[in-house]
């Protein structure tokens, strides 16, 4: 039986976290519960945790009146009519991402959020490797690592593997969100896996799966160090910090050896036009990954900048979310270390000053919005 959004256990308005009309800041107000189209799940929302993006929609890419936030775990309150995912039922704990800080009906900051039905996953309620607490980390840094090596890096989807001779995968930024799955999944495929991170963090990344890490503070050193792990044979890497700076030392490690074209570095939004000569220059493939595609139509990243929904985006994400339960259960990719912290959606504002003044590192900072 389709499920009405205002039953009477259903508000018509809740508190959100919203961005300004003109001015680039956000505040949490009152918003209005959002609307369901029909292949969406309407879920209270339990825990979000928080990515660099959250605060940068707010001050550089975001749109008036839109909901910030992205990562999100909760309980389905209520069914579209017309579910592409028809499994779902009124009380399943759910979890995914959401494109927030685009639109004024989408994003995780919120008491109720609305999520296309294949767009999310079932949080398993007897498991005893995640809980509703880690399951939003389990949002862009898991789906970006996954987009970039299954769909851009021709990494095997598992259970598949390598096959052949061995092969060592490159994780600059190894420490950050996106990098701890990238190491993980890296890992799951068979490749022996080499990362950039700060020597704080060298057993983290290491106990996460990586085979060496090396500092990158020292970037002659650090290409230097790459270079003789890996015997001069790089030829697949994933740069989750993608400056001018991280985009060298992946481009000056990899292999001089081109086997059919196939040395690969995937990068996380733009890449500056002087690392694009260098990749040009040495013959390697240097592509852009935007985990928006998967979960978005078109949408505007900056004001000269459009971005365009992808299908085989959006089928993948299907696939991933059907299998990320399997990913945490059978395959045992862990969550990034949790910082837990307080004050709700409005102890979020806190959250964003950490990461701007980059007192966040290692770790995921989540938040409780309700009980469930």
């Amino acid at each position: 039986m389709v499920q009405h959004i205002h039953a009477p256990h259903i508000p018509k308005f809740m508190q959100a976290l919203v961005l300004h009309d003109t001015e680039k800041k956000a505040d949490v107000k009152d918003h209005p519960v959002p609307e369901l189209q029909d292949n969406d799940i309407l879920v209270k929302v339990a825990y979000v945790a928080q990515n660099p993006t959250d605060w940068k929609h707010v001050e550089f890419w975001g749109k008036p009146k839109a909901t910030d936030g992205c990562d999100f775990s909760g309980k389905v309150v209520a069914l579209g009519k017309n579910l592409k995912d028809d499994s779902w039922q009124i009380g399943d704990l759910a979890a995914g991402i959401v494109h927030g800080g685009q639109f004024p009906d989408r994003g995780a900051f919120a008491e109720f959020l609305r999520v296309p039905s294949d767009a999310a996953w079932k949080v398993p309620t007897s498991s005893s490797k995640v809980t509703l607490r880690e399951a939003p980390v389990y949002g862009i840094g898991f789906g970006t690592a996954c987009q970039a090596l299954y769909q851009r890096l021709d990494v095997p989807y598992p259970p598949a593997k390598i096959s052949g001779e061995e092969e060592w995968f490159l994780v600059y930024g190894g420490s950050t969100s996106v990098g701890l799955f990238a190491v993980q999944l890296a890992k799951l495929a068979g490749y022996k896996v080499i990362a950039t991170c700060s020597p704080r963090n060298f057993d983290l990344v290491k106990e996460y799966g990586a085979d060496v890490c090396v500092d990158y503070h020292d970037s002659i050193k650090a290409i230097r160090e790459i270079r003789t792990a890996t015997d001069f044979n790089l030829r697949r890497g994933l740069d989750t910090i993608s400056e001018k700076l991280s985009l060298r030392i992946c481009l000056e490690s990899f292999s001089d050896n081109d086997r059919n074209g196939d040395r690969k570095i995937q990068i996380l939004l733009l890449a500056p036009e002087e690392s694009k000569m260098l990749a040009s220059q040495r013959g390697i493939q240097l592509e852009t990954n935007w985990v928006y595609t998967c979960i978005s139509d078109t949408f505007h990243f900056v004001d000269d900048i459009t971005v365009e929904g992808i299908p085989s985006d959006r089928e993948f994400y299907a696939k991933l979310s059907k299998d990320t339960p399997t990913f945490i259960e059978e395959y045992g990719i862990r969550p990034n270390p949790i910082k837990d912290m307080h004050g709700g959606l409005k102890g979020i504002f806190e959250g964003f000053e950490l990461m701007k003044q980059g007192k966040v590192s290692a770790s995921k900072l989540v938040y409780k919005v309700a009980d469930v």
